[in-house]
């Protein structure tokens, strides 16, 4: 007998069981390797330009420069051997008189004295004078003093030669004095009158003497010169030109009073008289030259300035500085140097 098993069909599936118990937690796991780091973005784009600042206030105007140094040396400024110099200009019946020498001296107006545009030799005016109490006084200084010896009979120094000169266009030729460095008395260091229409009157010291020129005309104007020439000792000499021709000499002890002012338009200035009627222009004194020693033909321009504006910068700025041997020179506002003195020290280290 065979026997064969016979697989019958499947039966149907049984019911699930029930969810068994949670396991227990597993362990950490390892932290896993760094992402790789991304490209970089692209940049981005540039934003527009801010809008413009308001402008500034506009700053204050400079000084105009110039093409020169702010400072410069030279050994001096101006012509020391003129220690008056009066162009007489300035307004019409102005009475300030300035002096452009070396070193200004203060000119003090008398009387009806002033300046007049009515009639001048130079530039535009003159000094009026109406031969009524009118003079010109400038107190006494050692430039003004022609003489070889002092009032107490001693000799100054050797550079006494001296020059006097200007301009004068009376309007009559009786008496008048021109200069004078004088005081009431006999006691005269020099004089120079008009005595009448043909004479000229000079006085040094006790002497005076007359000198006859050429019908001395109204209205014109007339050159005169005294030049002082000290020789040994006490003598010494003076001449006296007129319109450039000597016309009298005094050898005689020239004196120096250093108590008198000097004064132009009248004689003695501590008593005032003989006035001269006239106009009178372009006064010069010089100290240490004869500037004249034969006859001459008178200058036909004005004189230099002695005051050293003619070697000052000609196109200064504000603040430029000259300096010299004697003083200091500043440009302190529009037309004005201003000096100073100085007296120069060596020091040694």
């Amino acid at each position: 007998m065979i026997n064969a098993n016979i697989t019958g069909p499947q039966g149907p599936q049984g019911e699930a069981g029930a969810q068994g118990p949670q396991g227990n937690q597993g362990a950490e796991g390892y932290q896993g390797s760094a992402g790789v780091t991304g490209n970089q973005g692209p940049q981005g784009v540039q934003g527009s330009q801010g809008a413009d600042g308001a402008q500034g206030t506009q700053g204050t105007l400079g000084f105009q420069g110039n093409s020169a140094a702010g400072s410069t040396y030279v050994s001096s400024v101006g012509d020391s051997t003129v220690p008056l110099l009066l162009h007489m200009e300035g307004a019409n019946n102005s009475t300030t008189f300035t002096d452009s020498s070396n070193t200004p001296r203060t000119v003090t107006a008398y009387g009806n004295a002033k300046i007049s545009t009515a009639e001048y030799k130079f530039g535009s005016s003159s000094a009026d004078f109406d031969g009524n109490g009118d003079y010109l006084r400038i107190p006494y200084d050692a430039g003004f003093d022609l003489s070889s010896v002092n009032s107490n009979g001693s000799t100054p120094a050797a550079n006494a030669n001296s020059t006097i000169e200007g301009w004068v266009n009376p309007r009559v030729t009786s008496a008048g004095t021109i200069i004078s460095k004088a005081q009431s008395g006999w006691d005269y260091n020099f004089e120079l009158r008009i005595h009448n229409s043909t004479t000229l009157r000079f006085i040094d010291h006790y002497l005076g003497f007359n000198m006859t020129v050429p019908t001395i005309t109204t209205g014109t104007w007339h050159h005169f010169a005294i030049v002082g020439v000290p020789s040994a000792g006490s003598s010494g000499t003076l001449y006296v030109y007129w319109n450039g021709v000597l016309r009298g000499s005094s050898a005689n002890s020239i004196w120096n009073y250093s108590s008198m002012d000097l004064t132009i338009g009248c004689s003695s200035y501590n008593s005032p008289s003989v006035f001269f009627n006239g106009y009178i222009d372009e006064i010069r004194i010089t100290k240490g030259l004869a500037r004249y020693t034969s006859n001459f033909t008178p200058s036909s321009t004005a004189f230099s300035n002695a005051d050293g504006s003619s070697e000052l910068p000609a196109n200064p700025s504000i603040g430029d500085t000259v300096y010299t041997d004697s003083a200091v020179y500043f440009y302190s506002s529009s037309n004005t140097w201003k000096r100073y003195a100085i007296t120069p020290t060596t020091i040694t280290p």
